[in-house]
């Protein structure tokens, strides 16, 4: 007799009666607040909008230690108290942040309370400040957060890293807008003229595989500046405009590297094989050369698909960096770090990507520098580059400056190289 019943084919199992329903799941609430409302005889609340929606209206106020403890079972209610009141570290009020001014929060641990007459309702364990600059902007998008301690690598000393690498765009070109996307894409300079600091990685699809990334990086030059430490000129390293870098890509001029002749290579290849052009100078070895030269004639030949993905790195300020840095293990700030075993006792660390917003403010030439930069998820996963789904998908949304009286300050908190593809490629002309 079969023991297989077709009626129970894709129903969901029971909950055993006594096991009570979770409650709203845990969010996090970026806000632009408009206002507060701080009631004497009542819940204070921070109102305004999402970052990057102004039609979501949103009302938040802060946990009781009751609440907490009801979402949070097991944890100590000595110890939330000292979160909440006691400790020397506790939590800021609605009202600290009223009494600042403050336009621009991040909620932790919020939790779902209502929602009536278009108004979403929270209740939320943690508030940090994002920005309390005047000038400060926000921007969500795909991002990559890489903090790194300096280490001593082959007795070379590398410096330590605390920056934000945000997808701006990404989409399959053809030989037609590939040059336009990539005068784009390095455009050291934006729209209003403010510097940036930016890069373009073209990842090439055979079928629904990536087989090669490259990434690209505006050309340099050497200027001369007066120091004025020590009252002589030095030399400084500047960055070309985009029109520089790609006469300088397309000469075929050599590397300092081998991996970086591999990755500048490539993008020729790939540039080439879009435009129909010859076959490009290769200064990679021959094996390298040999498989690079495979992906020009599959271009050509229609056979393999290219996206060009524009990124922007974004420095964290000097304050922000010593914080975010000492926070890097942090599990917000770690998920951005994918490790995986790689042999004995070894990990291989990858660079994660995660839906993520970022505050920050500028220089004086306008480059920005983030003084905040979180998940947008309460307990986000991150992808890998080449796994990310892109195509005009990815692009970012930036937030209108937030106009806020107080002085500026650092917000509050509780160069890596994307390995080229490691496939065996398919054979083309």
């Amino acid at each position: 007799m079969s023991s297989f019943d077709p009626s129970k084919v894709g129903q969901r199992a029971q909950r055993p009666a006594g096991n009570a329903p979770r409650g709203p799941r845990a969010e996090r609430v970026f806000l632009v607040v408009d206002n507060y409302e701080t009631p004497a005889d009542g819940f204070h609340f921070a109102v305004g909008h999402t970052v990057g929606n102004p039609s979501e209206q949103v009302r938040v106020r802060l946990n009781t230690v009751a609440e907490r403890k009801q979402d949070n079972p097991k944890e100590n209610e000595d110890k939330i108290k000292s979160q909440y009141q006691t400790g020397e570290n506790h939590r800021e009020s609605i009202g600290d942040k009223a009494k600042n001014d403050i336009k621009l929060i991040s909620f932790d641990d919020a939790r779902l309370v209502s929602n009536k007459d278009g108004v979403k309702e929270y209740r939320a364990h943690w508030p940090k400040t994002m920005s309390t600059n005047p000038e400060s902007e926000v921007m969500r998008g795909l991002a990559h957060v890489r903090l790194r301690e300096a280490v001593e690598v082959g007795g070379k000393h590398q410096k330590a890293q605390a920056y934000v690498e945000m997808i701006r765009n990404a989409s399959v070109v053809t030989g037609d807008d590939v040059q336009s996307r990539l005068l784009q894409g390095l455009a050291v300079a934006d729209a209003e003229g403010r510097a940036r600091d930016p890069f373009v990685i073209l990842r090439a699809e055979f079928g629904d595989k990536v087989v090669a990334v490259a990434r690209v990086y505006p050309a340099t030059t050497t200027a001369k500046i007066f120091d004025q430490a020590t009252g002589e000129h030095k030399d400084v390293t500047r960055k070309v405009d985009a029109e520089t870098t790609l006469a300088s890509l397309q000469s075929g001029e050599k590397a300092n590297s081998e991996f970086q002749d591999r990755q500048l290579d490539t993008a020729r290849a790939l540039i080439a094989g879009l435009t129909g052009a010859e076959e490009p100078v290769f200064n990679s070895p021959d094996n390298l050369a040999a498989d690079i030269r495979n992906l020009y004639y599959g271009v050509k030949e229609g056979e393999i698909k290219v996206e060009v993905v524009e990124l922007e790195k974004v420095d964290f300020g000097a304050k922000s960096r010593q914080t975010y840095l000492k926070d890097k293990d942090r599990p917000q700030l770690a998920a951005y770090t994918i490790k995986e075993p790689a042999g004995s006792e070894q990990v291989r660390e990858t660079s994660g990507f995660i839906p993520t917003v970022i505050a920050f403010e500028r220089h004086t030439d306008g480059e920005p520098y983030a003084v905040f930069a979180s998940p947008e998820a309460m307990y986000a996963k991150a992808k890998k580059f080449n796994d990310l789904k892109l195509d005009s998908t990815a692009e970012a949304k930036l937030e209108a400056s937030a106009e806020v009286d107080s002085p500026a300050a650092d917000a509050e908190l509780d160069e890596p190289t994307l390995d080229s593809a490691e496939v065996e490629e398919p054979s083309f002309g």
